[in-house]
């Protein structure tokens, strides 16, 4: 378990950090739009054809309806799947009023899971066979395959995961595992002071369940704490939450999450 588990300070800071992450994103697109209000509410524009990754966004302890509102009537949405996200399972009927007067009925959890990182976090690759590697822009092509297979997504879908911009940013790396040559696993980690966000733990399904998405979320860790980064934040999928659980990440809370 993670000692900033529960701790309502880190929690916000982990979150602020998380919306900082994805602004790094959208300011690295062509066509990226960010925007944000003074009551902690975020319009995100990535231009990635993932509804979670634009939309109208609160990382308040308390969201507020009427900025989620105003936000959402936004222009600049119409051109992108998006959704509204809150931090937290209650949520003020207004803002379910809202999302659901744009489209977004279909209601989901999303954990939020946060790590502390020390020297147990520092990993030397390749180990045990398995080779975990940074990748730049020249690697574009072989990073984009890979998550596309472990999403199970048409490859255009990932191309902008896989943009120069995002590659070779300064904040930014991606990495592909590979066993006995094979890309089996990607990972991405996005460095926000002393926080890194881990994002695009994809695996197609053949080589699942061997640990190379552990390989390959540890080496994230492992070189943004050489880096200066002390907790770890990320989301999970349900069915990925006992992996993060099992690498020492703990559930800080569930986000809320309206999407078409």
């Amino acid at each position: 378990m993670t000692n900033s588990e529960n701790v309502p300070d880190v929690i916000d800071m982990a979150a602020r950090a998380w919306m900082n992450a994805l602004f790094l994103f959208a300011e690295a697109q062509p066509g990226g739009h960010v925007r944000r209000g003074v009551s902690g509410t975020s319009e995100l524009v990535t231009t990635a054809p993932v509804p979670f990754l634009n939309g109208v966004i609160s990382t308040a302890r308390e969201a507020d309806a009427e900025e989620i509102t105003a936000f959402a009537a936004s222009p600049h949405l119409r051109s992108v799947p998006w959704s509204v996200q809150v931090r937290g399972e209650e949520v003020d009927e207004r803002i379910v009023a809202t999302a659901s007067g744009h489209g977004l009925r279909t209601r989901m959890e999303m954990p939020f899971m946060l790590k502390d990182l020390g020297e147990g976090d520092l990993r030397e690759f390749p180990a045990g066979g398995v080779n975990v590697r940074r990748v730049m822009s020249d690697e574009s092509e072989l990073y984009r395959t890979t998550m596309a297979a472990g999403y199970e997504g048409p490859e255009e879908i990932f191309s902008v995961f896989a943009s120069r911009s995002l590659m070779e940013h300064v904040s930014m790396r991606a990495y592909v595992t590979e066993a006995e040559g094979v890309p089996v696993a990607t990972s991405f980690g996005v460095l926000v002071d002393d926080l890194v966000g881990v994002f695009n733990i994809a695996v197609p399904p053949r080589h699942r369940r061997r640990g190379y998405g552990t390989a390959a979320t540890a080496a994230v860790l492992s070189d943004a704490y050489k880096n200066g980064a002390r907790t770890a934040f990320l989301h999970a999928s349900p069915p990925g939450v006992p992996l993060y659980r099992a690498m020492g990440f703990g559930l800080a809370e569930s986000w809320t999450v309206f999407v078409p």
